[in-house]
């Protein structure tokens, strides 16, 4: 890769690697709080779009653990405690979804128990093809070199094969499909005909062959039988694990939702789970909203029990940072890893020095700036963008003036604030400088912490400006803990500098470059635009869209309107737990919209007297630019109902007035508009 292209422009360059490329850009820390994937067991990864859901699985790929032995790199899974092998499936391109095409042509009566027996099937053989393709590879490869013996020593000779392939074609599972399968290759070429005879059909080619519609074998069992031949005949060690990955699990859920089947796709899958069978263990890639405890078992109606049935590794749980803990810096080291990985990719990486390696985000992006720095970006020096009423002490206006020349525009705008709260207006220090002394605001640390990022987003709106985003921490924190978001905070912000950046300039260029404050608030208003119009791409798309940009504009005219800073903490909203339990349209809105990562969902230790259990929601970090308003959380956030939220989703207004909340929200079994 040249200096002049962007390290960041393939955003999911880890899915389309070879090999000895993905060893280079993976970044290990993703594995680090993963220790589960290597065990005895079922697995869920879950996690929202860009996650790190498919690298994880991808290191249990053969050609991946060969590849990381030749390149003399640390194994991320090496305190593996057994020995294993794994082969997966793709769902996306096994081409899963096709398997609904001749759906139609099955009476309705028997129209689920063939979709089900024809899925699980299908799944089962593409397993099976891919496990046989992994053993023969690592096989080739431990005569050839001795790969991974060190991990799983294989014996495979004539006498072996023979006795696997003996044990595999003779068992009942494939209900005589195999039987006349006296060799690997003649399995093999039986498995791959089969493939071939379903892709043929669910692409309207041909009508599906006899001898595959009275063979179908049920989920996961001809895994189990391969497992259990190549341990008996001494193939594998006898303690060797098997791990079968199901990648992009959330394709069941959208084949379902556009065929109506209800969530028999799903079902099959946890049928494969609910098992426990030691002999072979799932890996399972998902998104949040598929991957619902509600689901059912195929064929029994009971329903998977976690941590019995399978154990989850939640990576946007594992990334995401706590309120009051100082535990929560993974993601900045996950997110630093794949920044100097993109950068070591490109002629930049032959340049760089000690430190920058260290600590590439701060060499390119610079230290973010703090809020008085920001605010000097705002309006001009000559122009006071604070509002000081006729009424209030001349003298007031004169001190606030003079901060805002003097370039402590923040504190200018912070000692208007401060000057319109309640308690001064009570106490009348508005109309009589003369009652205190200097600047109280001053001495009040977190009463300026907190309101800091509301007062940027009031002077801006007075300058009709953009807010300046910049700097590591910034990059970091709109990134929301989603490896995703912030790759495409980078790659923007590349191109922005790419574009205003002079060839002569990027030709004498030593190193990676240090990128202007003024391209990375430009890059990070367009990513925030990106990522906003990602918002109707899977399911619920238009709705999601509709209500985050219905709660965006809530949030930004509660703060713009708020002139006192009375509540800085109104970019979010809370809502009683109970009244979330209830099953009904909005809060099926809500939860959708967590589930896709739009909005994240914090546990609140409410400030109310009545001490009822509630939630807080906030939008992404990423979508805040596109509506100015701050991502940081501080303070109480709105609290509301789903009466409420219901109408602020229609734009509807329920006697709201911006800086005047009501004291009451009203009852939370008040009636809603979408109704139960």
């Amino acid at each position: 890769m040249q200096r002049h292209d962007n390290p960041f422009h393939d955003l999911w360059l880890t899915e389309i690697l070879t090999p000895e490329e993905f060893v280079r850009m993976f970044s290990p820390q993703v594995a680090l709080n993963a220790s589960q994937l290597f065990a005895t067991g079922n697995v869920v990864v879950r996690g929202t779009q860009g996650s790190g859901k498919s690298m994880l699985l991808n290191l249990l790929n053969t050609r991946t653990r060969i590849a990381y032995e030749r390149a003399r790199v640390d194994y991320p899974g090496v305190d593996a405690a057994r020995p294993f092998i794994s082969a997966g499936v793709h769902l996306i391109r096994a081409g899963a979804s096709k398997v609904a095409s001749r759906l139609a042509e099955q009476p309705e009566i028997r129209r689920r128990m063939w979709a089900a027996t024809t899925f699980g099937d299908y799944i089962n053989y593409c397993l099976v093809e891919d496990l046989l393709e992994n053993l023969l590879y690592l096989a080739s490869e431990q005569a050839a070199n001795g790969a991974l013996r060190s991990q799983i020593a294989l014996d495979w000779n004539a006498n072996t094969q023979a006795d696997f392939v003996h044990r595999v074609a003779s068992s009942e599972v494939w209900f005589g499909y195999l039987q006349h399968c006296t060799s690997l290759a003649d399995v093999r070429a039986a498995v791959s005909a089969r493939l071939t005879g379903y892709r043929g059909y669910f692409n309207f080619n041909h009508e599906l062959d006899a001898s595959i519609e009275r063979s179908k074998t049920a989920i996961a069992q001809p895994l189990l039988v391969i497992a259990d031949a190549l341990r008996s005949a001494r193939v594998v060690p006898n303690n060797a694990l098997f791990f079968l990955r199901i990648d992009q699990h959330e394709e069941l859920f959208a084949l379902e939702q556009t065929t109506g089947t209800g969530s028999i796709f799903r079902q099959v899958i946890n049928s494969a789970l609910s098992a426990r069978d030691g002999r072979v263990s799932f890996r399972i890639g998902t998104r949040h909203y598929s991957w619902n405890d509600n689901v059912e078992i195929w064929g029994s109606g009971a329903k998977l029990e976690n941590m019995r049935d399978y154990v989850v590794i939640d990576l946007d749980e594992t990334f995401r940072r706590r309120e009051n803990a100082r535990s929560g810096r993974a993601f900045d080291a996950f997110a630093e890893d794949v920044f100097r990985r993109r950068l070591l990719s490109t002629d930049f990486g032959t340049e760089l020095t000690e430190d920058q390696k260290e600590s590439p985000l701060l060499w390119v992006f610079g230290k973010t700036l703090t809020a008085a720095e920001r605010a000097c970006h705002i309006g001009l020096p000559t122009k006071p963008l604070v509002s000081i009423p006729p009424d209030w002490d001349p003298r007031w206006k004169s001190e606030l003036e003079a901060l805002w020349t003097s370039g402590e525009r923040l504190h200018a705008k912070l000692g208007e604030a401060w000057l319109r709260q309640t308690a001064q207006q009570r106490a009348g220090i508005h109309r009589d400088r003369s009652l205190v002394e200097g600047h109280p605001w001053r001495g009040q640390k977190y009463w300026i912490k907190e309101r800091n990022e509301a007062a940027l987003v009031q002077l801006a709106g007075s300058a009709i400006q953009s807010l300046v985003w910049s700097g590591q921490r910034n990059v970091i924190d709109l990134s929301g803990f989603n490896i995703l978001a912030f790759m495409s905070i980078c790659r923007s912000i590349w191109a922005a500098w790419l574009r205003y950046v002079q060839p002569e300039d990027l030709a004498k260029l030593l190193g990676p470059p240090q990128i202007p404050e003024s391209e990375q608030s430009i890059g990070i208003a367009e990513a925030s635009k990106i990522w906003f119009d990602k918002l109707r791409e899977g399911f619920d798309g238009d709705k999601r869209t509709t209500f985050v940009s219905a709660l965006g504009t809530w949030f930004a005219k509660e703060i713009r309107e708020d002139r006192s800073l009375s509540n800085p903490g109104h970019n979010g909203f809370s809502i009683m737990n109970r009244e979330f339990a209830r099953d009904c349209e909005m809060v099926r809105l809500v939860k959708s919209s967590r589930d896709q990562g739009d909005l994240i969902e914090v546990e609140h230790t409410t400030k109310s007297a009545d001490q009822v259990p509630r939630t807080k929601w906030y939008l992404h970090p990423l979508l805040c630019p596109t509506f100015r308003i701050p991502f940081v959380r501080t303070k109480e956030p709105i609290y509301t109902n789903l009466a409420e939220l219901e109408a602020v989703f229609r734009r509807e207004q329920l006697g709201y007035q911006a800086g005047a909340r009501r004291k009451s929200i009203g009852s939370p079994d008040q009636a809603t508009l979408f109704g139960d």
